[in-house]
């Protein structure tokens, strides 16, 4: 790859460092109340940070059994009017949602929501980089402002901005959200089309399977960038979840009907990667991180 101006080799373990360091709702009534992406409405503000996660399925009590076994994730009614709707828990905290699809909403997969301050003007700024918009900016009660978009390579991500604000930056958590990353087949034009979107900084190393691009939002690791580690039909932004187990949640996955497109490389310990699908189709990604001692 051609490296633009913008992005700036680092030694991969300052990279490594940084990240331990670190909806969309087509088919869905406007009238349905969905949770804040914070109970902690502190007026924070982190551009650029993905900050909620929203999953879209067939069939909602076949992926709570499975998430439940594979991560230990419980969802509820968002609701109680609605089983169209839930809200996924951890260990009592709100970290997503899942809707169930119907024959004229989006196909299987989860959409990651970004921060930004204007999402009207962040919009806008897709189209002129030469992305779309598919859900106009519209309000929803609680939730905030939102807008989702697909970038050139047609990679789909929500815009959001919260009107209580957004969560504070806290280290990794088993079974909790790290952020997301992209799978696109030109990692440069990605990297430039979010860096113009998003203000992000981009941060390049050089690894035996091509080139990664970490997202850098004011110095902190909000997501990263690389070419397609197994076969996808498409460009595609795949969120991170932290797993102190990653060989436990691998079999977890298999064992409960997933599909594990990319296995954990024991080389790369204590910071392996693992990418499965869920019995729907939707694809997810897990980080294997170092519990601080207590």
């Amino acid at each position: 790859m051609t490296r633009s101006p913008g992005v700036h080799l680092l030694p991969v373990h300052a990279l490594l460092a940084a990240a331990l360091l670190a909806g969309f709702l087509f088919g869905c009534s406007s009238k349905i109340n969905l949770p804040p992406v914070t109970p902690d409405a502190g007026g924070l503000s982190y551009t650029g940070k993905f900050v909620w996660y929203d999953l879209h399925v067939p069939d909602i009590d076949g992926v709570a059994r499975f998430y439940d076994a594979v991560l230990d994730w419980g969802m509820e009614r968002t609701d109680p009017g609605s089983s169209k709707v839930k809200t996924i828990f951890h260990k009592g905290r709100l970290i997503g949602s899942v809707f169930e699809l119907t024959e004229a909403g989006p196909a299987a997969g989860w959409v990651a929501c970004a921060s930004v301050p204007d999402v009207d003007g962040a919009a806008a700024r897709a189209v002129k980089q030469g992305g779309r918009v598919v859900a106009a900016p519209t309000d929803k009660p609680y939730r905030g402002r939102m807008a989702t978009i697909r970038d050139p390579q047609s990679a789909r991500m929500a815009l959001l901005h919260s009107p209580v604000g957004d969560p504070r930056d806290e280290g990794p958590g088993d079974g909790l959200f790290l952020g997301a990353e992209l799978w696109t087949p030109d990692v440069e034009a990605g990297a430039n089309f979010y860096a113009g979107l998003l203000g992000y900084q981009l941060a390049a190393v050089r690894l035996k399977q091509g080139t990664y691009v970490m997202l850098l939002a004011e110095g902190k690791p909000r997501g990263g960038l690389t070419a397609p580690l197994a076969s996808l039909p498409a460009a595609l932004w795949i969120p991170q979840v932290a797993v102190s187990d990653i060989e436990g949640t691998v079999q977890r996955v298999e064992e409960n009907g997933g599909t594990v497109l990319l296995r954990p490389d024991p080389a790369s310990r204590p910071n392996r990667t693992a990418v499965f699908a869920d019995p729907s189709g939707a694809i997810l990604g897990v980080r294997e991180f170092v519990p601080p001692r207590e």
